[in-house]
């Protein structure tokens, strides 16, 4: 099990205020976990004002909080930090360290010649890789990765089981994919004539950035004759599609069951939530945000939070339409107790 120390927690947090933790000096802590189940050797954290009467009560030995939250948890140790999840991703992290590679290669593997494969790049069972590929330093490709021709993965990938790299697929440094996910197939263009669907050639690529992470059973299509292409630092959960020439920018986050026709355009920090359906050739712009189980068939004129279904709608204008449609029912539902009441009383109006 491993073990960290106040000293090794303050090196790795040299931002941080630690109050109240000169009797913890010779503490080993053996884990972070939540308020409630946090132990006296545990490292706990405090994510909002919300979690505070759950503090005082747990018994972790030290909590991770904001400068919002400091003073209310005065009698306790505490690592007052910026922002608490990301330094509890890092203590995390020391706890579960990120498997390294060792340059360890399975015998069951197939790879041609002409492919070139980085130092210190470990090589699962039933990994193949094409012609003219190059892999790069620090990687790991898991059990049962396919690789075409021609295809470049930078250094420090991580390649879960079983995903496919189809011909001339490019991928940046420090990519992260879970499995059964894949890069570069044919994107989804037909044109109907003399009574059947005709297929139109698929002949671009895909070509990611650096730093993409990517969930298991994700689709990412070649362009027809443009690159698809996705930017640095995007972050995609599992069961999203990315259609044929898409241009995805910078740190986009789309959450799972979420698809985007082809020839969307999506602007830098852009957030898509879940099982949200983005209709073909539309464009959003940068920071704008799509709520989840929305689709969309118009492209948002400017930056904003979006919601419904097809209504290209801001999250205040969705709101009213909620409203306007309940008071409708309502009206529905007067005009009718305003019918009988007309009949009992005897009157007989004529509509005009």
């Amino acid at each position: 099990m491993t073990q960290i120390n106040l000293t090794t927690l303050q090196t790795l947090l040299p931002e941080a205020k630690f109050l109240n933790s000169e009797t913890l000096s010779a503490v080993n802590f053996t884990g972070l976990t939540s308020l409630t189940l946090a132990g006296p050797t545990d490292i706990s954290f405090v994510a909002s004002k919300t979690f505070v009467n759950e503090a005082k009560t747990s018994k972790a030995s030290l909590l991770i909080v904001s400068s919002e939250t400091a003073d209310s948890l005065s009698d306790k140790a505490l690592v007052v930090v910026p922002k608490v999840e990301l330094a509890t991703a890092k203590i995390i992290r020391l706890f579960f360290p990120e498997k390294q590679p060792s340059g360890k290669r399975s015998t069951n593997i197939a790879i041609d010649p002409s492919a070139k494969v980085g130092s210190n790049t470990d090589i699962g069972h039933f990994v193949t890789i094409g012609k003219d590929s190059v892999i790069g330093n620090d990687c790991i490709i898991e059990d049962g990765v396919k690789i075409g021709d021609r295809v470049h993965i930078g250094d420090g990938a991580r390649i879960g089981k079983n995903c496919v790299f189809f011909d001339d697929t490019i991928v940046g440094k420090r990519f992260i994919v879970f499995g059964n996910s894949t890069f570069g197939g044919d994107g989804f263009g037909f044109v109907f004539a003399e009574g059947k669907h005709n297929k139109i050639p698929q002949v671009g690529r895909v070509v990611i950035g650096d730093d993409v992470e990517v969930g298991s059973n994700c689709t990412i299509d070649r362009g027809a004759l443009t690159d698809t292409t996705i930017g640095n630092g995007c972050k995609f959960d599992n069961m999203v599609h990315v259609a044929h020439n898409c241009k995805v920018g910078d740190h986009v986050i789309i959450a799972g069951q979420s698809g985007l026709a082809g020839s969307v355009t999506l602007g830098n920090n852009v957030i898509i939530g879940g099982a949200c359906a983005i209709s073909d050739h539309l464009t959003l712009v940068d920071g704008t945000i799509i709520a989840g189980g929305s689709s969309l068939r118009t492209s948002p004129k400017t930056k904003d939070v979006y919601v419904g279904w097809d209504l290209g709608l801001t999250f205040p204008d969705f709101q009213k339409y909620r409203v306007n449609i309940k008071n409708i029912v309502n009206l529905n539902k007067w005009l009718k107790r305003i019918e009988n009441i007309e009949k009992k009383v005897g009157m007989d109006v004529k509509e005009s």
